[in-house]
């Protein structure tokens, strides 16, 4: 519902666009900046090639041309396609030209060319990133992280985000490196999620003291709701509420679908009832390394896997 709403809103963009001859340059920005928030990269592309036409100041050209190379290498890496990456590099560098300081746009060439296996071109660019980014950014983290091994940049990474638990942790993608997370998005009247809290409680006692978190994500509304159920029963891990629909959820790609049921349970009455679902439980995994993976807590081979990244992340403990 929400993706036919905004492909709505990219169409009437576009055509307010057209009936301005193409110089709508507000029309333009917003068919990027949904285009972004949609992974819509056709109207990014679209939006920024437009833009960067219109506008004059070499500033402004620059991010229009970086807007279109994050529109291509985006969708160069869903379809892997390696001459959208290309493109995406060039566009990149007409930006870099035009205006040197642009660190995103730097960071971003990086990747492209990491993605395009053009490591000893993609670490210079890390490394010029890290020079120009502030202390503490998670962006100069990651190209510290590429910089010693650009595979990184081409692998399917945890996203940003942070969090503090019921316990006053600070949770980071920073702060977990080096470890294994099991990742467990559930809610307290979601049937299927409890039924995986006993695995859950094996996993936590199995990797005890060992190079391994459970961050326990619950999506209700209600924190009172919440709460009662952390007091009376046991859930393992690390405990934060992130709300329905909240942030985290979001930035792992947690989806909420529309539902709608008829019913009849009187001949000739019919109801209906409209509502959304947030899609738990849904759980991942988080390497030493930040590589996330989509896991399924009823799955039997999960622990096996466990085992594999834990034993990989206490032996890179050891060498260090």
């Amino acid at each position: 519902m929400q993706k036919r709403a905004t492909g709505v809103a990219i169409y009437y963009f576009r055509e307010a666009d057209k009936q301005d001859g193409g110089k709508c340059l507000l029309c333009e920005g917003q068919m990027i900046q949904v285009g972004l928030a949609t992974h819509d990269w056709k109207a990014v592309e679209d939006g920024a090639s437009e833009l960067a036409m219109q506008v004059q100041d070499p500033k402004q050209q620059a991010i229009a041309h970086h807007y279109l190379g994050l529109g291509l290498m985006n969708e160069g890496l869903d379809r892997h396609k390696d001459e959208l990456l290309a493109r995406a590099h060039d566009e990149f560098a007409k930006a870099i030209a035009l205006y040197p300081h642009f660190a995103e746009t730097i960071f971003d060439d990086g990747k492209a060319l990491a993605n395009l296996r053009r490591d000893d071109e993609a670490k210079p660019q890390f490394e010029k990133f890290v020079s120009m980014a502030p202390e503490g950014g998670f962006q100069r983290w990651r190209a510290q992280q590429f910089i010693r091994k650009p595979e990184l940049a081409r692998a399917h990474l945890a996203p940003e985000f942070g969090l503090v638990t019921v316990d006053g942790q600070r949770v980071t993608p920073e702060a977990v490196a080096g470890k294994v997370v099991l990742v467990y998005f559930w809610a307290t009247k979601c049937d299927e999620c409890l039924r995986g809290l006993p695995h859950l409680r094996e996993i936590a006692k199995k990797f005890q003291n060992q190079p391994f978190v459970i961050l326990s994500l619950n999506v209700d509304n209600s924190e009172a709701a919440w709460q009662s159920f952390l007091k009376k029963n046991d859930v393992p891990g690390l405990q934060y509420r992130d709300g329905f629909n909240g942030p985290i959820a979001q930035a792992f790609g947690v989806l909420v679908e529309f539902q709608q049921n008829v019913q009849n349970p009187i001949a000739g009455v019919w109801t209906t009832s409209a509502s959304y679902r947030e899609m738990v439980p849904s759980t991942f995994t988080i390497d030493s390394e930040g590589v996330l993976q989509f896991e399924k807590i009823s799955d039997s081979s999960l622990d096996a896997r466990l085992q594999e990244l834990v034993n990989r992340a206490s032996g890179q403990t050891a060498g260090k």
